[in-house]
């Protein structure tokens, strides 16, 4: 009788045991590495470490993924760009490099999605910017046509990302013969980008910078203005601030320019 009495309260021990291990608090489930990367590049104060944290778990599941999954890849091309974006000069070109074997990848599993696409043509961008104006040369007519193609599969992805790029690059090139400088197609591609993702600040951040070379200051003042009340950046959340820093520079500079005598 004992005895019985003795394993009845072994069992119920044990049920209470497992029972704590299923609902407890941080227990009974596996830790999602995807939900994690993903919440530390959501962070509004998003730091290098932070993407790399990321980066290191994205990695970690795509090499256990069979076959090859799509959105793991995106999410590793982006990660890529933003960690390029974040980190410093010596680094950058390596995470380029990095993102680019990642788009590429996305690209040969699924031709036809906009992001292999506009995340390649960035990570070239990013190869050509810390390349030298020979490597920019050779590469700018794959980084256009990978944001043509990006434009016609989804002009509205990251926030009319195509348009944003596409209106810089004919805004800093120079022009024609030399180049593909164009401020009309410039000022084309980012009227569409704030009309496609009014939030973003970079859109009209750079929108107002086009029309000031084509000295069209009142639009130009009023998308500035527009800089200082948008709710959103493309890339990391630091951009915000660092937008409308520049907007509230450019702001001064036409007003020192009107009242010149």
């Amino acid at each position: 009788m004992l005895q019985k009495t003795a394993n009845r309260k072994q069992k119920t021990a044990l049920v209470a045991v497992l029972l704590f291990l299923l609902f407890a608090p941080g227990l009974g489930a596996a830790p999602d590495p995807v939900a994690e990367a993903d919440g530390l590049l959501s962070s509004p104060t998003l730091d290098l470490p932070q993407a790399l944290r990321a980066l290191d778990l994205y990695a970690g599941v795509l090499a256990r993924a069979e076959p090859l999954q799509a959105p793991l890849l995106i999410r590793l091309a982006r990660t890529c760009f933003v960690v390029g974006e974040l980190t410093g000069p010596g680094q950058r070109q390596k995470y380029y490099k990095k993102g680019r074997a990642y788009a590429e990848m996305l690209l040969k599993e699924q031709p036809s999605r906009v992001e292999g696409h506009y995340w390649l043509a960035l990570h070239l961008c990013g190869l050509a910017d810390t390349g030298g104006a020979m490597q920019g040369r050779r590469l700018l007519p794959r980084i256009m046509a990978e944001l043509e193609r990006a434009r016609s599969l989804d002009e509205s992805y990251d926030q009319a990302g195509s348009h944003r790029v596409l209106g810089r690059i004919y805004f800093e090139a120079p022009a024609w013969p030399l180049s593909v400088g164009d401020l009309q197609k410039s000022l084309a591609h980012l009227s569409r980008a704030v009309t496609l993702a009014p939030e973003n600040s970079t859109n009209h951040l750079y929108l107002a910078e086009t029309l000031l070379r084509l000295h069209r200051e009142t639009q130009a003042r009023q998308e500035l203005e527009r800089v200082l009340t948008s709710s959103r950046h493309a890339l990391p959340p630091q951009g915000l601030e660092d937008d409308r820093r520049e907007a509230r520079r450019l702001l001064q500079k036409t007003v020192d320019l009107h009242e010149r005598p």
